[in-house]
């Protein structure tokens, strides 16, 4: 078989079917209609004298043909695409895509902001997806681009996968203004183990960080609520006299009063993950370096509300 009798965009749409699984979710990354992939796909059946993906269920799994091919074509897109990226001087004003991100509450909460205030200004073209993935999915997920990034808590990589720590977010107590406690100077182990206390937590059971330090010393706060996400529980805070332990960053947006813990707890620490493959793309360099100076400005410029 010639090259010159393929089209080589074709092998795009194969790599994308390929990763995807699915001719609806293919042609939804290649922004066409699902009948042009179909159509792709159907000419590259003739091409090749194989089925190369075949229904079972909801999903298009690849022949042995089609997991042969995957290989070279992978490595073949690849090289093009990091030539391409590394001789081509892109302004990020121009950059038209999609940018898929598995990211959690706090980071939505606390670097969202301040890296989209960066994508308005210098690629205001890049639109955001974000929600969350299991854990034990990222690896999987980044490796097919079915996301671009992950964003969460330091956890081992294998093969492919590349990390860069983001934020390290330090613990505070925080109450409503008028709270009976907020004009203390500070707060004792005695009187924050004395309050109900909101306990925000996207696992249905187990307790967080502060729970585990408690533990140590002995002691068990009561939970009183228990929630997914820190703005329904500033939310909540702002209406009821539990207090809440929650990453520094977050207590700038909404009208509260913290205090240091009055034990030492472990800082939230967030890491960046990506697929390797993904480094040979200029335009995902660039997103990844932006980022992760996104967050260095956060740590910079955020202001310690806490009161010594």
């Amino acid at each position: 078989m010639s090259l010159r009798r393929i089209d080589l965009n074709l092998f795009v749409v194969f790599q994308v079917i390929y990763d995807a699984g699915n001719l609806t979710q293919a042609a939804e990354r290649l922004n066409v209609t699902q009948p042009a992939v179909s159509n792709a796909l159907a000419r590259l059946r003739e091409q090749f004298q194989d089925p190369l993906f075949v229904h079972a269920r909801k999903r298009m799994n690849p022949t042995a043909a089609a997991d042969e091919l995957i290989g070279p074509v992978r490595q073949a897109l690849g090289l093009l695409e990091g030539s391409i990226a590394r001789e081509e001087d892109f302004d990020p004003r121009d950059i038209k895509k999609v940018l898929r991100l598995s990211i959690g509450d706090v980071g939505e909460a606390a670097l969202l902001p301040e890296f989209m205030s960066v994508l308005r200004e210098k690629a205001p073209q890049i639109k955001i997806q974000a929600y969350q993935w299991e854990r034990r999915q990222l690896a999987r997920k980044l490796a097919a681009s079915e996301i671009d990034f992950a964003i969460d808590i330091p956890m081992a990589v294998e093969g492919q996968l590349r990390q860069a720590r983001l934020l390290n977010e330090h613990h505070v107590c925080a109450v409503r203004n008028d709270h009976f406690l907020s004009a203390e100077p500070s707060l004792d182990l005695e009187q924050y183990l004395s309050q109900e206390h909101i306990h925000v937590s996207s696992r249905r059971t187990g307790g967080g960080v502060a729970d585990l330090a408690l533990s140590k010393l002995g002691k068990v706060r009561n939970n009183a609520v228990r929630l997914q996400h820190y703005q329904a529980a500033f939310a909540l805070l702002e209406r009821s006299d539990f207090v809440l332990t929650t990453p520094l960053s977050l207590t700038n947006q909404y009208p509260c009063r913290i205090f240091e813990l009055p034990f030492d707890a472990p800082d939230l620490e967030l890491q960046l993950y990506w697929h390797a493959s993904s480094e040979r793309s200029g335009v995902s360099n660039w997103i990844r370096q932006t980022l992760i100076e996104a967050a260095h400005r956060l740590l910079k410029n955020r202001t310690n509300r806490t009161q010594e």
